[in-house]
């Protein structure tokens, strides 16, 4: 693949006629537990066959002993480096009004001002409709009902639009905070999904939030969400945790309370009682933790 304009890193190849795209951004990082907004970033880019029009020079934005490459091996048991990816999709859905672009990547390390910068003009430059960043962030949700997605928005027209909260946010944040604010300054408009993952679940894939994301991006895309096997993929994970569960006691007095408090505002999972009540998720849950990591 040829790429024609190289700046900071950012390598694209020019691409016309987009119709004022919906963009999808996912990144892996503060603003995702595990991998969940990228696994969904690439549903959809699977599901929209879309194609590569932007990639990030991984040189230019990592400490590589903070953010490391991983080893794979080929088919044929040779050993490769898989870098840090930054990438940008775009296709064409002549059934919708929008055309789509997804953004999928790796919270750099460096130069977050260059970055955000560099992508927010690539963005900028096809002139979209709306940009909505993806989040999943723990949350006192228990795995047996389904995973919460709340939206929100600095603008107020955009926040009543999409049923929306007023994002009131104010606290450290992450390069999604800081690519929301270069869009802004391209009078780009954007709105937020977050899914509330549990909090005791601590494992790269969640396939119920994921599938949570790509519901509640319908309406924000005008497209129907192609889910594919990952129906019944949540199913086979729940199982998973309900048979590391099964028999202890603790774990499940734990998931019952979550279950009352199930819908609640609060994201924070419900404080740990006086010794002889309720002991922390940490410690009662490790072992499901580890047969996720196990199984997957």
């Amino acid at each position: 693949m040829r790429y024609y304009d190289r700046v900071d890193g950012f390598n694209v190849i020019p691409v016309s006629g987009l119709r004022s795209p919906v963009v999808v951004v996912g990144f892996t990082g503060w603003s995702d537990t595990g991998t969940v907004t990228q696994d969904t970033a690439r549903r959809l880019i699977d599901a929209h066959h879309a194609q590569r029009f932007l990639e990030v020079d991984p040189e230019e934005y990592y400490v590589f002993t903070d953010t490391r490459p991983t080893v794979k091996l080929d088919e044929e048991g040779i050993r490769l480096i898989e870098w840090p990816t930054n990438e940008a999709y775009y296709a064409r859905v002549p059934s919708s009004d929008h055309d789509l672009i997804i953004i999928t990547g790796v919270e750099p390390n460096l130069r977050w001002r260059t970055f955000s910068s560099r992508l927010a003009d690539a963005i900028a430059e096809h002139k979209p409709s709306l940009v909505c960043t993806l989040v999943a962030r723990p949350s006192a949700t228990p795995h047996t009902r389904p995973v919460p997605v709340n939206g929100s928005s600095a603008d107020p027209a955009l926040a009543a639009r999409y049923g929306l909260s007023r994002s009131m946010y104010q606290g450290p944040t992450g390069i999604v905070g800081v690519l929301h604010d270069a869009l802004r300054q391209r009078d780009v408009p954007l709105i937020s999904l977050a899914a509330g993952v549990p909090h005791y679940l601590n494992v790269d894939e969640n396939p119920a939030a994921t599938l949570a994301l790509l519901r509640a991006l319908e309406p924000v895309t005008g497209m129907a969400a192609q889910v594919g096997d990952l129906e019944a993929e949540v199913v086979r994970f729940v199982e998973r945790v309900e048979e590391a569960s099964r028999g202890d006691d603790q774990i499940g007095a734990y998931v019952k309370s979550l279950e009352e408090h199930y819908g609640e505002t609060a994201s924070e999972p419900p404080p740990a009682g006086p010794e002889g009540e309720l002991p922390s998720a940490a410690d009662i849950l490790k072992d499901i933790e580890d047969l996720l990591r196990g199984d997957s």
